[in-house]
């Protein structure tokens, strides 16, 4: 939201610099990070958190600044005392209120109004604010909806049928066409008000298409409501629709907002739109809704946060917050008795109202301590390697691999084209949106997203992704664990396969790479291009090429690599004691020799099989394969000496015998 400085300073009187406001107001919980100096005016943007709906206002910010900065703030009120008394000929309206979704209505009947542009000043506000300028009766239900937060709507009072207001749940289905024009199918139980045949209000998103007011209006009612903001979460993500008014309502209206939104409006109507009231203020309410008293102790405060804070300070504190406090001494302690008002609903327990002293005290004046207490001894509950996490990305990104971050909640679209049954999956109760609604089970299809986003832009692809997943379908039986996954481009297996034996060999885990197994490959991958890597006789992950139907679903017609190791076994794994080794003072002897095998043989173990021959054979590498001859890389060495010519062959000549008995295999000349 946007909030002009100049119509802050009409609530209260600000002395310091902008920049000075901006931190207190960051420091006390308000952030405010983006601002703008505009026709002579600032215009700021502040952070408001869900729990503080009387931020969403400029009076509620006003109201902030004045307890942060000691100022007074102007008393909220309507312009004027409105004289309800002598109505001539007072128009009808019957309302059917439903108290439990609708807790109350506050409405007012205007007769002879003239709809035209609202005036230049109001005009301003409503662009500073980031809104267009529709006409008088819209710009001023949205102007007060910044000024005080109050709900309002105005209904063209001669288009309702039979002069009468339901207030009800939709069944479901129902068609709706919303001011500006726009169709909906009703989801059931959202918010409505139906006049004597029709669907004219969806509470608080839009209002009806068939009872807004034109040029040609003349009579209008005007209300301001309080809403259950609960439904109203659950319709605007349901519609995927949110509106100003959505946004506030949703977190939670003051009950007592509307009698001085619905006054306010009225005031300005017959300002700028001329008319007369043709009925009284009809407030539709079950109960009053009273403030409620917290109680303090003022040993629990100190003890919270630390400090000593003189009593009379405190008091003076929450009464600069507008909570009205009484103190009860005791012999060893002081006992608050704090009023709250209903536009703090975030008050109710004790430890709220000790947030609330150190905010306004300012958590940057506590005096500045080293921490104290005994040395831990044991590993603190949830702790990471994060060393291990830096060294392991290094690793990947001296291969070339860039890491992604993702979110860890993904759309049942998302699983179906994964295959995954979505009720197999632990699922949000109340989403954000439909993009946003389970947790991840795999990392495979971000990064399959990720994959197809920048296929555009490069030639080759590698990436990586380090986070959590979750499998299980109820909250009980969920199973939270880290998992390392990557994607590269096109069909470099060998590759992938490298990357993955690099970093087992740089974390010295012992490993083995197989022939995935039908119990690992899973329906996505090649069941011909699928490979098992295994440590200590455990999955520690695999390895595989996308299957075309996959990557189809996601429009990528490259082939593609995927890995996937488990991240929380790996740390297992893991040698914590490293060895290390001085390099060797003799240089080495390389060479590639070429072997034809005529049936399938696992490559992995033909390595195994030459490094175990002699003691000299330092490394041993796997080059590639055409057709039946598969190439190696074979370094010979010794620590002690220079190996010679002769040396190397007859090391040389015994691979040659061991690969030939025990593979079938013979040495392409």
């Amino acid at each position: 939201m946007l909030i002009p400085l100049s119509w802050l300073k009409e609530y209260v009187d600000i002395k310091i610099p902008f920049q000075d406001l901006a931190r207190k107001l960051s420091g006390a919980g308000l952030a405010v990070e983006k601002w703008e100096e505009k026709d002579g005016d600032i215009i700021f943007d502040p952070e408001v958190t869900p729990n503080r709906p009387d931020w969403l206002s400029v009076y509620g910010i006003a109201r902030e600044i004045a307890a942060i900065t000691n100022s007074k703030l102007k008393v909220q009120s309507s312009k004027s005392q409105l004289k309800t008394q002598n109505l001539k000929n007072p128009l009808e309206i019957k309302i059917v209120p439903n108290y439990e979704i609708v807790p109350r209505i506050t409405s007012v009947i205007i007769r002879n109004v003239s709809v035209k542009p609202s005036p230049e000043w109001l005009q301003k506000r409503i662009k500073q604010i980031g809104l267009r300028p529709i006409n008088n009766l819209v710009d001023i239900t949205n102007y007060v909806l910044w000024l005080y937060g109050g709900l309002l709507h105005v209904f063209d009072y001669d288009k309702i049928h039979g002069h009468q207001m339901i207030v009800t749940l939709a069944q479901g289905g129902e068609a709706f066409r919303s001011l500006d024009g726009l169709d909906y199918n009703l989801p059931k139980g959202a918010i409505i008000i139906k006049d004597a045949d029709r669907i004219i209000d969806l509470l608080p998103l839009k209002g009806g298409e068939n009872t807004s007011s034109t040029n040609r209006t003349k009579n209008v009612l005007l209300h301001s409501v309080v809403v259950d903001p609960v439904i109203t979460r659950r319709t605007s993500q349901s519609l995927g629709l949110r509106s100003d008014s959505s946004a506030v309502a949703e977190r939670g209206l003051d009950p007592n907002s509307t009698p001085i939104a619905v006054k306010t409006a009225l005031q300005l109507i017959l300002e700028c739109a001329g008319g007369q009231m043709a009925s009284e203020i009809i407030d539709h309410k079950e109960k009053e809704f009273k403030p409620w008293v917290v109680k303090m102790g003022h040993l629990r405060q100190e003890e919270i946060l630390g400090i000593k804070i003189s009593p009379p300070e405190v008091k003076n504190i929450f009464e600069r917050l507008k909570l009205k406090t009484t103190i009860k001494k005791l012999k060893n302690d002081s006992i608050y008795y704090v009023t709250i008002p209903t536009f703090r609903n975030d008050l109710h327990i004790e430890e709220d109202l000790i947030e609330e002293i150190g905010r306004i005290y300012g958590y940057n004046n506590f005096p500045k301590t080293l921490p104290f207490g005994p040395i831990p001894t044991s590993t603190v509950a949830y702790v990471r390697n994060y060393d291990l996490e830096y060294e392991i990305k290094q690793i990947l990104a001296s291969f070339g691999y860039s890491e992604i971050y993702t979110y860890s909640l993904i759309s049942e679209e998302r699983l179906n084209k994964l295959g995954i049954d979505s009720t197999k999956v632990l699922r949000v109760d109340n989403p954000i949106s439909k993009d946003y609604e389970y947790l991840r089970p795999k990392l495979l299809g971000n990064l399959l997203e990720a994959l197809k986003n920048n296929l555009p832009n490069f030639d080759e692809i590698n990436l990586f992704e380090l986070g959590k997943i979750y499998q299980g379908e109820t909250l009980n039986k969920v199973n939270e664990k880290y998992s390392l996954s990557g994607i590269i481009s096109g069909t470099r297996f060998y590759e992938a396969k490298g990357v993955i034996e690099a970093l087992a060999k740089d974390l010295q885990i012992n490993y083995n790479i197989l022939p995935a197994n039908k119990q690992i490959i899973e329906y996505w991958d090649q069941p011909n291009r699928a490979a098992e890597i295994v440590s200590s006789n455990r999955t520690l992950g695999y390895l595989a090429e996308i299957n075309p139907i996959m990557l189809t679903r996601w429009g990528i017609k490259e082939r593609a690599i995927y890995w996937e190791i488990n991240y929380e076994l790996l740390e297992k794994l893991v040698n914590k004691k490293r060895v290390y080794r001085s390099l060797p003072n003799f240089p080495a002897t390389t060479e590639d020799l070429t072997f034809t095998i005529l049936h399938k043989v696992l490559v992995g173990d033909i390595m195994t099989t030459i490094k175990e021959i002699d003691d000299f054979i330092s490394t041993v590498s796997f080059i590639g394969v055409y057709e039946n001859n598969y190439t190696f890389n074979i370094s010979y060495q010794s620590l002690s000496k220079t190996l010679t010519g002769e040396e190397v062959a007859k090391i040389r000549e015994k691979i040659i015998k061991v690969i030939k008995e025990k593979f079938q295999a013979s040495l392409k000349s």
